[in-house]
């Protein structure tokens, strides 16, 4: 098969190229100039799960009520913010934000308290006075608008329930923006459309730079390799070509660049310099031993582009692996990156050598000093050294898998919403401050169903109602709740008998609420359902589980149990989805596993020898597993989702290693002289891969964003120790044990010789 490719490519390498050519206009015009172009989305509503039951509570209660992740809260630090002043000012910055931004539907301030006649100018100083400690008592503001020890101000901002989506969410918040900066104030910004606005802008910032880095990263060692412009401009074209193809591919299935797929460039990218590095190390090795430049390329697409589509094939597996999550995007990317790699592997097996075909071969000093040169005296030095020290490196093995599995058992799996930013992050800071000033900034609903229509209104129910909300406040997570009570006692005490307290009657409370658009808000169409919508802390997923049951249980002896009560929220909805997505990423792990092992068994025919490759491979995930234990890294989507990927591109080295060891026993039938050969040619090719995959991962690792800098992290780690398990652990292993080799014609033998 790769012999008749070979002939074709090289036979007419016009044609094909021409053919080539046409194709990748035709995607980039598609993906980049067609009205069906590539879009970038990050919304990050994309990472709710396509079916979950938290999902659908959360959706049942978006259906009923209005929504609650879009409230804005912009905090503020100013001398005195219940000052005759700064009231003024608020009010000023009241009005501009409701009558000059599209998006807003309403602004609660210091300034709107009462329809603005709260803190009327006509009050003397002493009045003045006694309202700000009215103020201080009263049942919703305090914590809200105005913190608990009157210092600290805010605006709590209503969303028109058309702000969705990252490009409304920006255009709102950048003119809140600009409102803000009319005054000389310290402001803070927290509520989840901030929260998603903001980190969705970071990781654009975070693409911005890490994108060109990884692109240099990759051609420095190229050219640090070869020492030849050719060397990065000839696998350029090739993984140029890739990522245009797969660019169109993504505008034709309406895939756009999101919070999971951004990553697919870098990898491609990182992935296709790694395979140009083994054709390019397989095609100078042919010179070397004196074939014609032609002889030599077809002996790079026989030999190397069977080895090279086995590692496609498994670093493949372990992002398709991905598609057996239950969030389209993480699917999507996964099978796209697998896909992408296979096509990697085509185009580059393809382009190389025809244009290598048209170009002067490099003189006899390049290539010595590539082949024969002392730039891979480690190759050598590692063959000597496990000839030595066999037992020690057995040993060794053993020790760190040890080590590694107590680490397993110390991984932490509790993670919270928030942990994805690191302190001294803006929003970060932001947040915090918010949470130590206000208190929690995430939201909490509390929804109660009393089975019967205008229920939710009956005065014993509404005095129930408020009992619940003083259990709820005493979690210490939970210092702000508001229910229909607290705004129906507001408005007795103004419509009604003027006293602060709950209407005495139904007809009382209903005609208020009729009235009141804020006691509309927290009850459905027919009133039988009452919302408590509270602010919560950022909190892993263990306590927010907790306090979801401990808030039922407190319910249920309250109302007893003809009352349905449901806990639910954006907070709870995030928190179930990143377990969700760890568990079902753990799976995939797993799967993938099985498949690549499957696979070299296929290929290799030997179970023995499939075990001892495999081998190399779990022990630097086991690394990597265990140092996020012993360091705290939990295990969160982008750690799980490590494994996977890191899985399937670390086996290549194994593969690359046996497939040249199998190539060398069947010429000598010596062990011995076939691992030694091995690890003095294919071992400088594994040693250059895993420096250029390495530090392409490893700029991750100086990223502000903590999935990106743990991802960059594990994944380096990983890479480093399997390539030490490649060139050190399994030729020792192969030594000691013999395996016996198979060899037959068909498939196998044409992919693996």
């Amino acid at each position: 098969m790769l012999n008749k490719l070979s002939q074709i490519i090289l036979k007419f390498p016009i044609s094909v190229m021409t053919i080539i050519l046409l194709i990748t206009a035709y995607f980039f015009h598609y993906a980049f100039l067609s009205e069906q172009r590539l879009i970038v989305d990050f919304s990050l509503e994309q990472m709710f799960p396509e079916s979950d039951p938290e999902k659908d509570s959360y959706q049942s209660f978006i259906d009923e009520f209005n929504r609650e992740d879009d409230k804005i809260l912009l905090v503020y630090d100013c001398d005195n913010p219940t000052s005759r002043k700064n009231i003024s000012r608020i009010a000023e910055l009241t009005e501009m934000m409701e009558l000059d931004i599209d998006g807003i539907e309403g602004v609660i301030s210091l300034s709107s308290i009462g329809d603005g006649d709260y803190f009327s100018e006509d009050l003397t100083d002493e009045e003045w006075n006694t309202q700000v400690e009215k103020l201080l008592q009263h049942p919703i503001y305090p914590n809200l608008i105005i913190s608990s020890d009157g210092k600290t101000g805010s605006l709590l901002i209503d969303l028109e329930n058309d702000v969705i989506g990252q490009d409304a969410r920006t255009r709102v918040v950048n003119q809140l923006e600009t409102v803000m900066n009319k005054v000389n104030w310290e402001w803070h910004e927290a509520g989840i459309p901030v929260l998603r606005t903001r980190y969705i802008q970071f990781m654009n910032q975070e693409r911005a730079v890490f994108l060109p880095i990884s692109f240099l990263v990759a051609m420095s060692v190229l050219l640090f390799i070869f020492r030849q412009i050719k060397s990065i401009l000839i696998p350029l074209i090739a993984i140029s070509t890739t990522l245009i193809w797969v660019a169109g591919i993504m505008a034709h299935f309406e895939i756009s660049i999101n919070v999971v797929s951004y990553l697919t460039f870098n990898l491609l990218m990182i992935i296709g310099a790694s395979n140009a590095i083994h054709l390019l190390m397989k095609y100078h090795e042919g010179l070397s031993l004196g074939l014609s430049q032609r002889d030599s390329l077809e002996r790079v697409i026989q030999k190397i582009g069977g080895a090279l589509f086995l590692t496609s094939f498994t670093t493949a597996v372990g992002f398709c692996s991905l598609g057996f999550t239950n969030i389209k995007v993480t699917q999507q990317f996964g099978l796209l990156v697998g896909f992408g790699v296979i096509l990697m592997f085509i185009l580059t097996i393809i382009i190389m050598p025809i244009i290598l075909n048209y170009i002067r071969p490099p003189n006899n000093e390049h290539i010595d000093r590539l082949i024969r040169g002392g730039q891979f005296l480690a190759a050598d030095r590692l063959n000597t050294w496990n000839q030595k020290h066999p037992r020690s490196i057995i040993t060794i093995s053993g020790i760190l898998f040890i080590v590694a599995l107590f680490g397993l058992f110390k991984i932490d799996y509790n993670a919270s919403v928030l942990e994805d930013l690191k302190p001294g992050n803006p929003l970060y800071d932001d947040l915090q401050y918010v949470e130590q000033k206000m208190g929690g900034t995430l939201p909490l609903e509390v929804i109660i169903d009393t089975k019967s229509e205008n229920g939710s209104l009956q005065p014993q129910f509404l005095s129930k109602i408020l009992n619940y909300k003083e259990m709820i406040l005493k979690t210490p997570e939970i210092n702000t709740a508001v229910t229909p009570g607290d705004y129906l006692m507001l408005a007795n005490e103004e419509w009604g008998d003027g006293i602060r307290q709950l209407p005495n009657s139904l007809n009382d409370a209903l005609s208020f609420t009729v009235d009141f658009d804020r006691v509309q808000a927290l009850l459905n169409e027919d009133y039988s359902k009452t919302r408590i919508s509270c602010r919560i802390s950022d909190l892993p997923f263990d306590r927010g589980m907790q306090i979801r049951e401990d808030i039922l249980l407190a319910g249920h002896k309250l109302f007893g149990e003809n009352i349905d009560i449901n806990v639910t929220g954006s907070t709870l909805l995030a928190l179930s989805t990143g377990r969700h997505l760890v568990k079902n990423l753990t799976t995939s792990f797993f799967i993938a596993f099985i498949i690549i092992f499957l696979s070299i068994v296929f290929l290799f025919r030997s179970f023995r020898l499939s075990l001892l490759a495999i081998l190399p491979n779990i022990i630097p995930l086991m690394i990597a597993g265990g140092l996020m234990g012993y360091l705290g890294i939990k295990l969160r989507p982008s750690t799980a989702m490590t494994f996977s990927i890191a899985l399937g591109i670390a086996v290549d080295n194994t593969i690359h290693f046996l497939a040249r060891f199998r190539q060398e026993y069947k010429l000598s039938g010596d062990y011995e002289k076939a691992v030694s050969e091995t690890l003095v040619t294919t071992g400088k090719a594994i040693i250059s891969t895993g420096v250029i995959l390495s530090l392409g991962f490893f700029v991750l690792y100086f990223s502000e964003f903590v999935p990106n800098h743990e991802f960059g992290l594990l994944a380096t780690i990983i890479i480093i120790a399997a390539v030490c398990g490649s060139l050190i652990l399994l030729p020792v292993l192969i030594l000691q044990i013999k395996p016996t080799l198979r060899f037959k014609t068909g498939i196998t033998n044409i992919l693996v010789d």
